[in-house]
């Protein structure tokens, strides 16, 4: 098991047209299902995750069983299935395919066909798992069974951390502190607790105190107490109520596809491109082409046309059809100013490569152009009725020069179907940055009050060197962004069209 919190979601396998291996009769086909888990950033070996059943003697099986797999929305989750013609404990290799659980999901109505090696199609068919998205409302009133030493008022606050199958806990709330003997909280409401967390007690000074792990089952059978496993504190719940909200797999389901939008900085502080020193070094993988390849291989699965408009800003530009004397803040890195986009992965590193023998860096470093082109397409998807969720990614090395208008548009972006993730690239201190990133403001993920939800994720690259590490960094708000944003504006969830496999 990975140690990541994501959502469950169900597999069925279906082939199509595979080659028949047998001469007097029909393939008995199975079909072998393989994951690549992550541990620390690092891919073990293939591991074999379940089989089909066998199939006698058809070329085109729909086969039964139902899989029920993690989804990890910010991890890369390679998947391979290999196609065997079965005869006893004998079996003929028809050939194998291999993919990413988020290439499966993303899918247009999460219906993927996929080549064979040697023949034929395997088509998955996904849809989600059992409850995805419940939030809960209680209150606690931890008890106190043995006396602490506590010098004055004792004062104690609350960590609840949700638990995962293979025992490890995420942190996901803090209470504030409570100065009295008899500690009363706030009422607390989350969706991020799951079926099993572990709430603890510790005194204001950080001295731990007690804790009890609770099974949210449990729970809603009726118990209301627990004993910590110190003995030292009973954990009381009231008030305890349930809500189902539209999770991302829901929006997914429905058919919300998110939108990749690349913004390169092209500002003269980056260095000389033809210079090893650069971080536009063209003589190799350098850190925009990393952030490019590890960003976009996850978020472009969930584009349907995998059409990625990119842009560049703070240059100078030499292009056929966009040539210009002065700095442009945002600008194709196409060349083409009536076509921004790129086809897939490989055609953003084209259009990076291609823009880099094109412009001259310069400077300074401005936002807020690039930010206002990504809000009007972000309008006009809104405005249209699409459903398409923008995720605009800023690769940049420096500082900003027009902080102000750029809070300013961040506010204005809060009522549309936007995120905003910025990468720090280089060893600048990045203290601008930060203060965008909401975090530390909304940690709920949405100010009711001032009417601004939190959208923007800032990290730096060289925090995280490790592609997987980086991802996970980078994109793991992602979904809370997109679900926060839609109840915001009381949008619900399509119903996901029916598909039936020919």
């Amino acid at each position: 098991m990975q140690d990541n919190i994501g959502y469950q979601i169900e597999l069925q396998i279906h082939c199509r047209d595979l080659k028949d291996k047998d001469t007097f009769s029909k393939n008995n086909p199975q079909v072998v299902i393989y994951q690549k888990y992550i541990f620390n950033g690092v891919y073990k070996d293939w591991t074999i995750f379940g089989k089909t059943e066998v199939k006698l003697n058809d070329l085109n099986p729909n086969f039964q069983k139902v899989f029920v797999l993690d989804f990890i929305f910010e991890i890369k989750q390679p998947i391979r299935f290999e196609v065997r013609d079965v005869d006893g404990d004998n079996f003929d290799d028809l050939g194998f395919c291999e993919t990413t659980i988020g290439n499966m999901f993303g899918a247009q109505n999460q219906i993927l066909i996929l080549p064979i090696s040697k023949g034929g199609k395997l088509i998955t068919q996904c849809d989600r798992g059992p409850v995805q998205n419940e939030q809960m409302t209680f209150k606690i009133k931890p008890k106190i069974l043995k006396s602490l030493k506590w010098c004055g008022q004792p004062s104690t606050y609350l960590k609840f951390n949700r638990l995962t199958q293979s025992r490890n806990k995420f942190f996901v709330l803090q209470t504030e502190c409570a100065s009295t003997k008899f500690p009363q909280f706030e009422p607390i409401t989350t969706k991020k607790l799951g079926n099993n967390f572990l709430v603890e007690i510790y005194e204001a000074d950080n001295k731990f105190v007690d804790d009890a792990e609770i099974d949210v089952d449990i729970l809603k059978s009726g118990v209301a107490t627990f004993t910590g496993q110190c003995g030292a504190v009973q954990f009381v719940f009231e008030g305890l109520s349930y809500k189902q909200l539209p999770s991302f797999t829901d929006f997914l389901r429905g058919g919300t596809q998110l939108n990749l939008v690349v913004a390169v900085d092209f500002t003269c502080s980056n260095g000389d491109p033809r210079q090893p020193s650069s971080l536009h070094y063209i003589g190799g993988q350098n850190q925009y082409l990393k952030v490019i390849n590890t960003v976009g291989e996850i978020l472009i699965a969930y584009d349907y046309d995998k059409n990625i408009p990119c842009y560049g800003f703070g240059a100078v530009t030499a292009f056929p059809q966009l040539r210009s004397n002065d700095t442009l803040h945002c600008f194709p890195m196409s060349g083409d100013p009536n076509n921004s986009k790129a086809q897939g992965l490989e055609g953003i590193e084209a259009l990076y490569k291609y823009s880099l023998s094109n412009v001259t860096l310069s400077g300074p470093t401005y936002f807020g152009p690039i930010i206002s082109e990504s809000i009007k397409l972000a309008q006009q998807n809104k405005q249209q009725e699409k459903d398409n969720y923008m995720v605009l990614v800023i690769l940049t090395d420096g500082v900003i020069t027009d902080l102000t208008k750029v809070e300013e548009l961040i506010e204005q972006a809060s009522f549309l179907p936007i995120s905003i993730i910025i990468v720090g690239v280089g060893n600048d201190s990045f203290d601008m940055m930060r203060k965008l990133d909401g975090d530390d403001f909304f940690p709920e993920g949405v100010s009711f009050y001032s009417g601004r939800r939190d959208l923007v994720q800032f990290v730096p690259f060289l925090q995280f060197p490790n592609p997987q590490l980086l991802a996970k960094e980078l994109l793991h708000e992602l979904p809370d962004q997109l679900t926060t944003y839609m109840e915001l504006i009381g949008k619900l969830p399509r119903p996901p069209q029916q598909q039936i496999i020919q």
